[in-house]
Order: C-alpha cells, then structure tokens, then sequence
C-alpha cells in the first residue's frame, strides 16, 4: 500500500494549538516515541493480511478469487482513507487509529460474508493513519523533511518485516494464535489512538499562496504519458501482490513453516534494504535510467523465477529480489508523474493499482486451479513495465535529476 498524499486531496486544517517555540524543537522525546511506534504498528499491520491468508483461506473455506476481493477492498480502503485525510490532523490519527482498532477486533470474529466489511475498514484506518501521520511529520519538519520521510519510510518496512513473523511464526493453521494477534493489534491502535488525543498536537500548516487570478487544472486531470501512468498503477500492484499471496504460494508449496514466513519477511527485507540504499532525496541521471531499465528487467526475471521454479532457496532469494527492486520504484515514478499533474489523481491510479492486481491474482488462480499460474499476473504487469521503463528512459531529457 502506497502511502497517499497530496496537498490538492486536503482540506485546510481545523484551528490548531500552537506549539510552543520551534516546531521540530517543540516536538518531545514522548511525541517521538508515540509517533514512530505508531508508524511502525502501520507497517506491521498492513503485513499481516498476507500473512494471515493462509488462515483465512481455510477458515471461511474461501477460493483464491474472494481472497482476492478481500486483498482488493483492504487496498481500496487504505487509497480512501488516505484521501479522505483532511482537518487537524491530530484527529484524522485518531479516527484511522480508531478504524484500525475496530476493523482488526472485528475481523477474528467476522463471517464468511462480513469479513469483507471488517478488512475494508481495517485498511481504510491504516490509509488514514499512515497519511495523517505523514503530513504532521512533514509539517513539524519543514527543513528536514526529506530525511524525515526517509525516517519514516524505514521504520514502517521494519514493522512490515516484523508482521509475517508475527502472525505465523506459531503455526499457519491456528486460529487461536491468529485471533490473540488482530486482538492485540486492535488493543494496540486503541491504546495509540487514546494516546494521540491526549499528548499530540498539531503543527500549523504552510500557507499556499495563490493568484486569484490564475486558473488551476482540474485535480483529477492526468497529463503525464501513458507509459508512466502504466508504472505508478503496476508498481504498487506488484507490491502489494507480492505481499499479499507470498505465504499461501509458499504454504502450498509444501515448504516448511520456516520457509513459509521467510519468504513474505525476504520480500519486506528486500524492500527496506532497497529504500535504506536509495534514501537520498536526489536520484542521479545514471541511477535513475538504471531503475527505469534493468531494475525493472531484474523484478520481471524473479517473479518469472517464482513461478517456474519452487526450490526453496529460489523462493527466497526472488521474493527478497522482488521486495529490493520494487523499493526504490514509486517514489521515483512519483517524482516523475508530478512534474505533470499536482492533483490526487495519480495517488487513486496508484491505489488501483495494489488493490486490482491481486484480485486478479486470486480470480486467475481461482479459474485455473494454481496459484502458481495466479502469479502471472503480477509477472504480467513486470513484462510491461520493462517495456514502459525503456520507453520513459529513452525520452527523458539526459540533464534531468530526479
């Protein structure tokens, strides 16, 4: 799941408390540890729906294809979560805290039929929280935002890598271990949401002037090419794809429960690695050609390499070379598409994205029986980047920095 943000997709925020002295200096060691815990917690969570599939699969007797609207509706909760953040952001943390708590209680005692309901709120409180998060964090550290995001973006990949252990490491079947954990995660983000409302405060926002005299585009309208759209909506299907089916193809592989977490905690790995190596706020001509061609080349090579070999070394290491080459890839092709459009547009398309292409992992898997054969999909859209990616690269003026 993309965290979405875009200024065009938010209200003015509500009168706020002004903090006391420098914002970045006004912000306690407290603050700081609730924030990043919170943050974090958001990473582990948004884990474990992959995670949890196995269970879920037989728990509600489900097939790949309504696995897949579940994977569907949790991703388009958190893209209308993140876009409905708006107001004192304070608040916005509260609500998603509070949609995250109750979505994450109800799922262990849902049916076949309200689960849906239950998943769709637990994301739509994780994208709020993620997205409010995310812009009091920018507010309060105007000069050092950059680094911030950076901070950020690491400390949800740890909890991301922390989230399949979680859930499986007692078993892949136990619903009594699985149930004490959503329970867990529900009391958790309760906690944090109470937390929130009683020690944070906002930090005021930057005013935005604007000419009353100049027109603004439609925020809807998208100007970037084609090619590059394709990327932003494939690289977060791959993502989330990866993530969500990982633990259920390695299930019924018949590896082991040692292989079974380690390959969706190789794909986190791989992730977080990536984002730790490409966390400068500038990506170089010559690295950012590289990430558009042969990265893109190497993702499509591993999720072909899932496929047609089921080794158990194989499985990890291209599950960690999915999550190292997805990593640095949508803050990129976010940079690329802004330079076009400013509105939320782009941040639905990329929402679309990781909600669509594991639904049709699980509605292919369905109708041909294998999951192996489910995976072509997000192999599918890989073949096409690698095709978009050149196409980007070989047009991009060679001055321009990223």
């Amino acid at each position: 799941m993309a965290t979405v943000y875009s200024k065009d997709s938010i209200d003015p925020p509500d009168p706020i408390e002004k903090p006391h002295g420098n914002t970045a200096s006004g912000f306690t060691l407290r603050n700081r540890a609730l924030v990043y815990t919170g943050f974090t917690a958001t990473g582990v969570s948004l884990a474990l729906p992959g995670a949890l599939m196995p269970w879920l699969l037989a728990h509600w007797s489900l097939q790949d294809s309504q696995a897949g609207l579940l994977l569907f509706l949790f991703f388009i909760g958190g893209t209308s979560g993140a876009l409905l953040t708006r107001g004192a952001l304070r608040w916005s943390i509260v609500r998603g805290a509070t949609c995250t708590a109750l979505g994450a209680a109800w799922l262990p005692f849902a049916t076949r039929h309200t689960a849906y309901a239950a998943i769709l709120l637990y994301g739509l409180g994780l994208g709020t929280t993620m997205t409010s998060i995310s812009l009091l964090q920018a507010r309060r550290f105007v000069a050092d935002c950059a680094a911030e995001m950076t901070r950020l973006n690491l400390l949800w990949a740890i909890g991301a890598c922390f989230g399949p252990w979680l859930i499986l490491h007692d078993g892949l079947l136990d619903g009594a271990h699985a149930r004490y954990v959503l329970l867990a995660i529900a009391l958790g983000f309760g906690l944090f949401a109470s937390l929130t409302a009683a020690f944070e405060r906002d930090a005021p926002a930057k005013p935005s002037p604007q000419s009353p005299s100049t027109s603004r585009p439609s925020p809807w309208h998208l100007a970037a090419p084609f090619p590059l759209l394709l990327l932003v909506f494939s690289i977060t299907g791959v993502e989330s794809s990866s993530g969500g089916w990982l633990a259920t193809y390695a299930q019924r592989g018949g590896h082991s429960l040692g292989i079974t977490i380690g390959a969706p905690t190789c794909f986190w790995a791989g992730l977080l690695v990536s984002r730790l190596l490409h966390s400068s706020s500038r990506v170089s001509n010559a690295a950012r050609r590289f990430l558009l061609t042969w990265n893109i080349v190497l993702m499509a090579i591993a999720l072909t390499a899932l496929i047609l070999f089921h080794a158990s070394p194989v499985m990890l290491a291209a599950a960690f070379l999915i999550g190292f080459t997805a990593g640095p890839m949508y803050p990129l092709l976010l940079a690329l598409v802004l330079e076009h459009d400013t509105g939320p547009a782009v941040f639905v398309l990329a929402g679309l994205g990781s909600a669509a292409i594991p639904f049709l992992t699980g509605t292919l898997s369905t109708t041909a029986g294998s999951l192996r054969a489910g995976l072509i999909v997000p192999a599918a859209a890989a073949s096409a980047m690698v095709l978009a990616g050149w196409w980007i690269s070989n047009r991009t003026p060679s001055s321009q920095k990223v």
